[in-house]
């Protein structure tokens, strides 16, 4: 008992210090008993295992634990990985975007830069290069770094109009447009029916409002009728 037990403590104790894929091998090899290395060894074998694809019944019966207990480490796992709300994580992980886009670009090309590469592959990869980059681009506009064409357009029609009108005002320079354009020329028919179709949308559009505003003040009133009964 004694002798075992000392070779159990030589077991443990030379699981020490070792890596992770070292430790796995030794408990492969029954050279070292999974039961006696620490918690924390075992959560380091658990995450290396989930990368592999292992299930939790197949590390349940490498590690020698139960079920349950591979699935406390699972969780466990996944706290210590959670992250703070952090901006700085923003542009951090822009950064990493970045840097993965360009390198990402230049593995490409360096990858058909032989002179045997067929002009069809070259081509392709190209393209290939063409997407990352416009993928990225899409990121920092998603994220904020780069405008989009809504924000540009939104921007523009601040800077020229300042406040934007009402659909009174709309419709009265609607109308005063109709008033001075002129019934003859080469484009008079054409604006006259854009500027007929203007007025008919934000007639619509003032309809569309005013019962809205119908609408919620019916309900409003129906909701207070029923909480006072």
């Amino acid at each position: 008992m004694t002798a075992h037990r000392s070779s159990d403590m030589t077991d443990s104790g030379a699981a020490v210090g070792t890596s992770t894929v070292t430790l796995l091998r030794q408990i492969q090899s029954d050279a070292v008993d999974p039961r006696s290395i620490s918690v924390a060894d075992r959560r380091q074998l658990v995450a290396f295992l989930l990368g592999d694809g292992y299930s939790t019944a197949e590390m349940s019966q490498i590690l020698k634990v139960g079920d349950r207990t591979i699935e406390r480490d699972k969780k466990a796992i996944r706290e210590s990985n959670a992250l703070a709300r952090d901006p700085r994580l923003v542009e951090q992980m822009m950064g990493r975007l970045v840097g993965e886009a360009e390198l990402a670009v230049q593995r490409i090309r360096k990858a058909v830069r032989d002179k045997d590469t067929s002009k069809a592959l070259r081509v392709d990869a190209e393209h290939r290069c063409y997407l990352i980059i416009s993928d990225l681009v899409g990121a920092m506009q998603r994220l904020g770094y780069l405008p989009t064409a809504a924000q540009k357009v939104e921007a523009d029609l601040t800077h020229h109009l300042g406040e934007v009108p009402d659909l009174a005002m709309l419709q009265g320079e609607v109308r005063r447009l109709r008033q001075i354009c002129p019934v003859d020329g080469e484009n008079a028919p054409d604006t006259i029916r854009q500027l007929s179709l203007l007025e008919q949308q934000i007639t619509q559009a003032d309809l569309a409002s005013r019962v809205e505003v119908i609408s919620s003040t019916l309900n409003d009133r129906g909701v207070t009728h029923h909480e006072s009964e």
